[in-house]
C-alpha cells in the first residue's frame, strides 16, 4: 500500500483486501480517480492508524520534504517564551500560542524553527509582515528564507508566505514542509481561508495570536493548528517584560 501527495490530498493506493479505508481518519472514496482520498494534514493520523491495525505501507507522500541545514544562531528567549515553548513542545508540537503583541511570539516560533531542523513554512497575513518575518528569520540564519507573495515566488525548505499566496499554491507546495507556523492564526476558523492549512503535510503546527478565536473559529482552528498551549495577558507581563502602559477606554457615540 502506497501513500502519496496529490494536489493538496492523500491518495491511498493499492490497499490490501483486510482493510476498509473509509474507516481512516477522514478518507473518502473519489471515483473520478478510483482511489481512497484525504486531506493532507491528516497524514500523520492516518500513518497513526495503519499502523496501530498492523498494515504495511510506504509513504511517499512526504518524500519532498527536506533539512533545513544547521547553522541557526542561538535565539536567546525570556522565561515566559521558553514556558510557551515548552507548552507547544509538550503537546505534540501542536497548538496555538497567546501573547500580547510586542511579546516576541516570532522569536518563539524562529526557535521551534531551529530546533525542528526541518523544512518550515510560515504564513503571515499581510505583505508588510511577510518581510518582517523574512529580516528576523535572517538574522538568526544569516540568509533570508524563499518568500511566496507581494512578487515572490521562490520555493525553498525554509519559506514565509502570505495567506493568499499560500492558498493559490498549497495544492503544489503542502508536501514540503514537516513545521507549520501560522501568524496571527486568528484569521483562520471560517472556512475562508482553511483549505490552505488543510493541504499540508507538516505533522508539527504552531498557531500564535494576539487575539485568539473563540467559539466555533477556536473549535476550527484547534482542528487545523491545535488547541490554545499557553496564553498570558498584557497585564501578567506589565512591569517585567513591557513597558508601563495605562489602559484607556473610550466611549464613542
Amino acid at each position: 500500500m502506497r501513500l502519496t501527495f496529490d494536489r493538496g490530498t492523500i491518495l491511498l493506493e493499492d490497499p490490501p483486501g483486510r482493510l476498509d479505508p473509509g474507516l481512516l481518519p477522514g478518507v473518502v472514496w473519489d471515483p473520478r480517480v478510483g482511489a481512497f482520498r484525504a486531506p493532507a494534514m491528516l497524514h500523520a493520523a492516518i500513518e497513526e492508524a495503519l499502523r496501530l491495525r498492523g498494515i504495511e505501507f510506504s509513504d511517499e507522500a512526504r518524500s519532498r520534504i527536506q533539512p533545513v541545514a544547521s547553522g541557526w544562531k542561538a535565539v536567546d528567549l525570556r522565561p515566559y517564551q521558553q514556558a510557551a515553548l515548552w507548552a507547544w513542545e509538550s503537546r505534540g508540537r501542536r497548538g496555538t500560542i497567546a501573547l500580547p503583541a510586542g511579546s516576541g511570539k516570532t522569536r518563539i516560533a524562529i526557535a521551534a524553527m531551529s530546533l525542528s531542523g526541518v523544512g518550515a513554512l510560515c504564513l503571515v497575513p499581510t505583505r508588510v509582515l511577510l518581510h518582517q518575518w523574512s529580516g528576523e528569520i535572517a538574522r538568526f540564519r544569516g540568509s533570508r528564507p524563499a518568500l511566496l507573495g507581494d512578487g515572490f515566488r521562490e520555493i525553498g525548505p525554509l519559506m514565509v508566505s502570505t495567506f493568499e499566496s499560500a492558498l493559490r499554491h498549497m495544492a503544489g507546495l503542502g508536501d514540503r514542509f514537516d513545521l507549520l507556523v501560522v501568524d496571527e492564526v486568528h484569521h483562520f476558523g471560517t472556512g475562508a481561508r482553511d483549505e490552505a492549512l488543510e493541504m499540508c503535510v507538516a505533522r508539527s503546527r504552531m498557531g500564535l495570536s494576539a487575539t485568539p478565536a473563540a467559539g466555533e473559529p477556536a473549535r476550527r482552528i484547534a482542528r487545523l493548528v491545535g488547541p490554545t498551549v499557553f496564553r498570558m495577558d498584557v497585564a501578567s507581563l506589565a512591569g517585567s517584560w513591557l513597558s508601563d502602559f495605562r489602559i484607556v477606554t473610550l466611549e464613542l457615540d
